[in-house]
């Protein structure tokens, strides 16, 4: 029996894609954890400090995945944040 194929990445309208600080955009999950995972650390501490989470109200606001934004809300790393969005890919 094959493994389920997974599905491709949704992509989401402009207004609603992840507009980093230094213009790099996410249309999905998975070309927001590919940024993720090589992001400048002044641009992730532009989004995700001790006020916010940008990423964590993104995935609930607009992918809906409460749960996993509950998850990285606290995470302070970009490469973490990136490994939990891919285990959900």
């Amino acid at each position: 029996m094959k493994p389920a194929k997974k599905s491709s990445p949704i992509n989401v309208s402009p207004e609603k894609a992840f507009w980093f600080c230094d213009g790099q955009v996410a249309k999905n999950l998975k070309e927001c954890a590919v940024i993720l995972e090589k992001i400048d650390q002044q641009v992730f501490s532009h989004h995700v400090n001790a006020s916010k989470n940008d990423f964590s109200r993104w995935l609930e606001g607009v992918f809906g995945k409460k749960t996993l934004a509950k998850q990285i809300e606290k995470i302070k790393n970009a490469k973490l944040i990136a490994q939990k969005i891919k285990a959900q890919l």
